[in-house]
């Protein structure tokens, strides 16, 4: 009987094990979306400040450093970047006029947080947990970016210019007041466009 049971049910066992086994995971990146805006906003806006004009028209070499892994997505940014500019970007050394050396000297977000109010803490022995409770309370998130551009002869070597830091920043504050009430003060959403006929 109970063999005849375990039959029985075994097409239900399966279902219910793919299921389990089908179920979507919700994955973490190594920064949340507010972060990469952040980022992406402060580069651009230090990217406006610099001219491009005296590389228009011309092949240049782009070499690119930055202190944190976020450099590798910052140097197709400002490549594409360029090229909006009509700026030629050389395949090798040995097609370009000119050698730029960029230098992501901060590619960062800094978070910091002001608070007023009962902080959450555990009961001891009961082991409950009692919730946080804001009087007043400000998380603020800030994308920082500043960028130089050394510009050498890609034949000779020899020094043509180099730009001032172009700074750029952004940021993402988040108010919590009086346990309830919520709002977000941004300028993330500020919409950029290239112009192409610069």
């Amino acid at each position: 009987m109970l063999t005849a049971l375990i039959k029985n049910l075994s097409p239900y066992v399966c279902l219910v094990a793919a299921g389990c086994a089908a179920a979507p995971e919700i994955t973490k990146t190594p920064r949340s979306s507010i972060e990469q805006k952040l980022l992406v906003r402060a580069l651009e806006r230090a990217l406006d400040q610099l001219d491009a004009a005296q590389f228009e028209g011309k092949n240049v070499a782009v070499e690119f450093y930055g202190l944190t892994p976020d450099k590798d997505f910052a140097r197709e940014f400002f490549i594409a970047w360029l090229q909006s500019r009509r700026v030629r970007i050389a395949a090798n050394m040995t097609h370009a006029q000119l050698r730029l050396k960029v230098f992501a000297s901060v590619l960062s977000v800094d978070r910091g947080q002001s608070f007023i109010g009962l902080p959450a803490f555990t009961v001891p022995v009961v082991g409950f947990v009692f919730p946080e409770i804001s009087l007043f309370k400000d998380v603020k998130h800030v994308g920082h970016a500043e960028i130089r551009i050394s510009t050498t002869d890609a034949e000779t070597g020899e020094f043509v210019s180099e730009s001032a830091p172009s700074a750029g920043k952004a940021h993402h504050d988040d108010y919590t007041m009086l346990i309830v009430v919520h709002f977000t003060h941004t300028d993330l959403e500020e919409e950029r466009q290239w112009d192409l006929g610069q």
